[in-house]
């Protein structure tokens, strides 16, 4: 099958996280075609590791995709739009996973001498859980990683540009749900109940403090409400329970550590001045990935070498990507492969994975297993 054929089909057929059954089934069928690919599974969800080792023994070096969608309906009409209602890959994983099946079929028709190339097919990026379980499992403690590779095609740079810098790459994200209760009473009463209003005003009031929106800052600490939700309406009522939603983001995974140590400490203070209940509810963690400079390097040379475009990005991207937990244990580098500079954004409902940009991709991904392994 072609390149289009396969990423359509992925296309059509998209899986949330955690869901990626099917998909996970069509990668293994394609990758069974594969001569001396040996397919893990079974170790995290619906995970697929194919190992591909090489005549001599030698060093070794991962690739990463995604599998899953988003819970975005399909507004674009082409004959290969999503059949699933409310889902579609609006994030390009289809395009990616895609990739590393033809990563895979480049290694079988043009072997490199040495060592052992994994092509980790991941489920669960969407939540930030999947990475975080595969290295839970230990499945990868089986080998010895010298590098992990992964990237992400960007919309608004130029197709098939390279943007990537040394250091911090995406920053590390996390969000939370705050459930403060207290105690109902009349409304014409309210003394006789816990009504937590003014502790939600000073928790607002206290993360409005400590957000720090300067990207060039040092302490830059990104605190975006979400929802905020208090009482019922029951007009007699004075509110007993408080919903509090934020996400939070900083460039450097052990400073957001610590601010989120702070933070916890200050809101359990301010719950218990007013007698209120506090439950942390903390959801979708993505870590920074922190791009090494040996895997930068690599990069940039892997780029020039194939003649692509080829940008040092000045600050980081400011979105989560659950790599990072990779970059974090793992000697590695994320990258941006340019999407095109009028292509739809990510996560909007029209977007659709560039084919044109794939076999750039795939190049680049197999001059570095080159670099790597040789």
């Amino acid at each position: 099958m072609h390149f289009k054929e396969i990423r359509h089909y992925l296309h059509q057929h998209p899986e949330l996280s955690g869901e990626e059954k099917n998909t996970s089934s069509y990668l293994l069928n394609q990758l069974k075609k594969i001569e001396n690919c040996t397919v893990h599974q079974g170790f995290s969800e619906h995970s697929l590791l194919a190992e591909l080792n090489f005549k001599k023994p030698g060093k070794t070096i991962l690739f990463r995709a995604e599998l899953d969608s988003l819970p975005i309906a399909e507004k674009n009409e082409f004959s290969y739009a999503s059949k699933a209602e409310n889902i579609s890959h609006k994030c390009g994983h289809d395009g990616h996973m895609t990739m590393l099946l033809f990563l895979a079929k480049k290694l079988e028709q043009e072997p490199i001498s040495s060592g052992k190339v994994l092509l980790l097919f991941q489920s669960s990026e969407e939540t930030g859980e999947g990475a975080q379980r595969i290295l839970a499992s230990k499945k990868l403690e089986e080998f010895s990683i010298d590098f992990a590779f992964s990237l992400h095609n960007v919309p608004g740079y130029k197709k098939s540009s390279i943007i990537t810098k040394a250091g911090s790459f995406t920053p590390s994200v996390e969000s939370v749900d705050i459930q403060l209760t207290g105690k109902t009473s009349h409304a014409g009463m309210p003394e006789k109940g816990i009504n937590p209003a003014l502790a939600v005003s000073e928790i607002i009031q206290y993360l409005n403090e400590i957000d720090c929106k300067k990207t060039t800052d040092k302490n830059y600490f990104l605190a975006t409400p979400i929802q905020v939700k208090m009482g019922k309406p029951a007009y007699g009522t004075s509110a007993g329970e408080a919903l509090i939603s934020y996400t939070f983001r900083t460039w450097k995974h052990d400073n957001f550590i610590t601010k989120k140590e702070a933070l916890i400490g200050a809101i359990n203070t301010i719950s218990k001045k007013h007698e209120l209940y506090i439950q942390w509810n903390w959801k979708e963690s993505f870590q920074a990935n922190y791009n090494a400079e040996e895997a930068f390097n690599m990069i940039k040379e892997a780029a020039k070498e194939i003649q692509l475009n080829f940008i040092e990005k000045e600050m980081p991207f400011s979105w989560g990507e659950d790599f990072g937990s990779f970059t974090q244990k793992y000697k590695g580098a994320m990258f941006g492969l340019g999407a095109g500079e009028n292509c739809p954004e990510l996560h909007n409902p029209d977007y659709d994975f560039p084919d044109e940009i794939a076999e750039n991709g795939v190049n680049l991904f197999y001059s570095l297993a080159k670099k790597a392994l040789s």
